[in-house]
């Protein structure tokens, strides 16, 4: 495993690691809720399927909120991070603004990563991130909310998704608490 550590001035230290999987999360400058329309999410969505592909990394969950989002992905090479999160913004942001028709600056407020350490953190991860949907209050039930990998995950494999939810309950995961503050 090769590990690279950046320091930043103004923010965290980022641990880049090869082959390794990552959860992200963004949150538009101020929490302002301009992701509000099917088409704002669907171009977020495109673009981030877009850069997956770009950079060979693999997408597991996701989830676009009208001010955030969240994905938990294999990153291939560590060092591409900064440069995915980079493109990922000043794209949606460009497309975003030109749907909205506004002109804001900033737009995306930074971005925060997290290594997944064991199996019991990926799937506590990725049950908090398809959940995410009903802790913010847009749906009750998950079924009803269409902006992210939720359906996708359910139709691979139901049962399995069934019982990821009743072992790690998403409700009771705390240590995300915080990216909701950044």
């Amino acid at each position: 495993m090769s590990l690279i550590t950046k320091n930043y001035k103004h923010a965290p230290a980022h641990w880049f690691i090869n082959d390794f999987c990552y959860f992200f999360t963004g949150a538009v400058y101020q929490k302002k809720r301009l992701l509000t329309t099917p088409k704002t999410k669907e171009l977020f969505i495109k673009y981030l399927f877009q850069f997956m592909k770009k950079y060979n990394w693999e997408l597991f969950e996701w989830v676009v909120l009208e001010n955030h989002y969240h994905f938990l992905a294999k990153v291939t090479r560590g060092t591409d991070i900064p440069f995915f999160i980079n493109s990922l913004h000043k794209t949606t942001t460009y497309h975003i603004k030109n749907a909205l028709r506004i002109n804001i600056k900033p737009f995306w407020y930074q971005y925060w990563d997290r290594c997944i350490r064991s199996e019991k953190h990926y799937y506590e991860t990725a049950t908090y991130i398809l959940y995410n949907p009903v802790k913010h209050h847009y749906v009750d039930n998950l079924n009803n909310y269409e902006f992210s990998s939720f359906h996708q995950s359910k139709e691979q494999n139901e049962d399995g998704l069934k019982k990821c939810f009743l072992t790690y309950k998403p409700q009771d995961i705390m240590y995300y608490n915080d990216i909701d503050d950044f």
